[in-house]
């Protein structure tokens, strides 16, 4: 489908006159074009911050030439291409017909036949590509077009040699439903690779979805990577097929000769479908969450997932997600209740709602920051050793550890971007890093050189256009996709400890670790930077954290209780107490008048068990009308709570629990509510 031109695109591209928008690719846009002569072809972009990287010029020329000698009957042949131009741009024949992807989304799924007779077509087309010493590396519905005499593949564009492991700056080339394992994890492709892709590609085919669907990109990557591929409703031979291509280890897959052959042998005339091997095919996420089996700890047979039934498969990630035992009080070992005993937590049995209904484990040292993805599905989680992870929710999975070029120490501070792709986070080393979430990728946003300037704390706009961050004793403001500075706020003489956004995103809140004898709420006009009002604390002891009340009326901050006050009068509304005697982090649940609050590292008295519990207040009583119990390893007292973090939907809380000191993953983990 072809797409008007926009106002910022070109209308020519070398002599070629451009007519519409054909689509994007992970290199650049694809234009639809005319020759000189009339001629319709299709003109590919590449983005300029390609262009800018070392080599890349030199590597595209040698695989622009690569590319003119693939010839063949299944390939969209390459005509034309300027390496040196400010942007390279690369034309190939156009070729009239709908997408793969359009094809099935629209007319449902092909016949068996038909699928071979393309898997036929592809496989050609592969191999041609193969033979000019080409991987596609982005082979997918969406670059399979079904012309009138057979299949097409499109978008050379980011064809490289095999062995290659070219990426984007802070992504990687392809698409991760259809990329190969290795692909993912920016290792070494070759012919193998695209293998891969096109048992993905018959799979979505046959079935009108693809093997590694699943709800969010970290949880295509950790399937694909991980997991087994959904290949239900697959008839025996393809079935067989399919599964050959989608090995895990390159060596294990099939040659391109080997497909061919086997699809020759096949025919088009397949034969009657016949039941598939007797090892069934994984079903969807959404009905068989993946339990990873931790090592030296045997999944017991009555262990309750999260949203789903059991399945025992094994995989090499850390963490796991259970149920802990009923009746634990919160000072359990953290096993899975065996036959004999309850589920536990408020989606188990019922016995004990107080109990955390996960316990996800992998951080070696004490948990310091949490943030919850924009859908809930995600979870991030920053320690003191300066290791970022992300987590699956639905199934507790470690969907991927960030390495490379990351914190050196402490990360203090997370929160994702409003499109759940990109992860800020925020350390002790004085730096401010933003995480593609589906390569693991990271790029420096910031970085500053004062005697104190960590990156305490970070909070994004509710419309995800500006994001406000502790550095030291003061507050900016900046573009978070260009680290540029609008606004800073200055004030406070000590360490930033807590920001927030109101939810109008007019203004922005702050507290820190003052100097002074009380603590102080900052109130700032986040376009001006100008300083509304400030909130004071009495009891002496600094603001740990602060926050706004859904509906923006009320500013909260923790310390010795939870603090209330006006936005409008400025006065305080409420003081709420339990028996912590210090607040370490606490947060309003969204769409509720309920705060929960819990107990850290600097309470001065965690002998009496109050760092393993978190207190829920309902504001309009200001009473506690739950605790909620932390379960660790050991029944040992210097256990605190680190920080809070609820789900965006309110359903889940999500708490760092931490062993003082703790340096293995019994001591420190992140557990899970389910809140009614």
């Amino acid at each position: 489908m072809v797409e008007p031109l926009r106002p910022g695109d070109p209308r020519r591209i070398g002599p070629y006159r451009l007519e519409g928008r054909l689509g994007a690719g992970g290199m650049g846009q694809v234009y639809l074009g005319a020759s000189p002569s009339g001629r319709k072809v299709a003109v590919k972009l590449i983005l300029r911050e390609l262009a800018d990287a070392p080599q890349f010029r030199a590597r595209f020329a040698r695989e622009v030439d690569a590319a003119r000698r693939v010839g063949g009957f299944h390939t969209a042949q390459v005509v034309d291409a300027d390496p040196d131009a400010a942007s390279p741009w690369l034309v190939t024949a156009f070729i009239p017909g709908p997408t793969l992807q359009r094809t099935v989304t629209e007319r449902g799924p092909l016949a068996a036949d038909a699928v071979l007779r393309l898997g036929a077509g592809l496989v050609e087309g592969l191999a041609a590509i193969h033979r000019c010493g080409l991987v596609h590396r982005d082979l997918k519905p969406g670059n399979v077009i079904l012309a009138d005499d057979g299949p097409r593949i499109i978008d050379f564009g980011v064809a490289h040699t095999p062995g290659d492991t070219m990426t984007r700056t802070g992504s990687v080339i392809g698409t991760y439903a259809y990329m190969s394992p290795e692909q993912i994890r920016a290792e070494a492709v070759s012919p193998a690779s695209d293998v891969f892709a096109l048992g993905s590609v018959l799979a979505f085919a046959a079935t009108g979805r693809g093997p590694f669907d699943a709800t969010s990109v970290p949880a295509i990557v950790h399937r694909v990577t991980s997991g087994e591929p959904h290949l239900d409703g697959l008839p025996g031979e393809l079935y067989e097929l399919v599964a050959a291509c989608l090995a895990k280890e390159p060596a294990a897959r099939p040659s391109t000769a080997d497909v061919l052959d086997r699809l020759s042998v096949t025919g088009p005339g397949i034969a009657p479908p016949v039941a598939p091997p007797s090892v069934s095919p994984a079903a969807p996420p959404s009905t068989v969450p993946v339990v990873p089996v931790v090592p030296g700890k045997p999944l017991a047979r009555r262990s309750v997932l999260f949203g789903g039934a059991a399945a025992a498969v094994g995989v090499a990630i850390p963490g796991y997600f259970l149920w802990p035992k009923s009746g634990d009080g919160g000072s359990g070992d953290g096993k899975p209740g065996d036959s004999g005993s309850g589920g536990g937590g408020s989606g188990g049995d019922g016995k004990d709602p107080a109990l955390p209904v996960a316990r996800l484990a992998g951080h070696t040292s004490q948990v310091e920051s949490l943030a919850f993805g924009p859908n809930g599905r995600t979870l991030a989680s920053g320690d003191f050793n300066g290791t970022v992870r992300l987590w699956d929710v639905a199934t507790g999975n470690a969907i991927t550890t960030f390495k490379g070029q990351g914190h050196t120490g402490w990360v203090m501070s997370l929160v994702f971007g409003r499109d759940g792709q990109t992860l800020y986070s925020g350390g002790f080393d004085k730096a401010l890093k933003g995480w593609d979430v589906r390569s693991g990728l990271p790029r420096d946003v910031a970085s500053y050189d004062g005697q104190f300037d960590s990156v305490g704390c970070l909070a994004l706009s509710p419309d995800g256009t500006t994001l406000a961050v502790g550095v030291g004793g003061r507050v900016e403001l900046m573009d978070p996709s260009t680290g540029r500075r609008t606004v800073t706020f200055t004030g406070h003489t000590g360490s930033i400890h807590g920001i927030a956004f109101s939810p109008d995103g007019r203004s922005v809140a702050s507290v820190a670790a003052e100097t002074r004898a009380n603590s102080v709420v900052q109130l700032w006009d986040a376009g001006t930077g100008r300083g509304i009002k400030s909130f004071t604390g009495t009891d002496g002891k600094p603001f740990s954290s602060v926050t706004f009340s859904p509906d923006g009326r009320t500013v909260m901050a923790s310390g010795t209780g939870v603090h209330l006050w006006d936005v409008g009068t400025g006065d305080r509304v409420a003081t709420l107490t339990d028996a912590h005697p210090y607040l370490a982090t606490a947060a309003y649940r969204p769409g509720r008048t309920v705060i929960a609050g819990a107990g850290g590292v600097r309470e001065p008295n965690i002998k009496d068990g109050t760092g393993k519990t978190v207190s829920l207040w309902d504001v309009t009583t200001k009473q506690v009308t739950t605790t909620l119990k932390a379960v660790m390893p050991e029944s040992r007292r210097d256990t605190s709570i680190s920080k809070l973090a609820f789900s965006p939907d309110g359903k889940l809380l999500a708490a760092g629990v931490n062993q003082v000191g703790a340096s293995d993953e019994k001591a420190t983990s992140i557990q899970l509510w389910k809140l009614p």
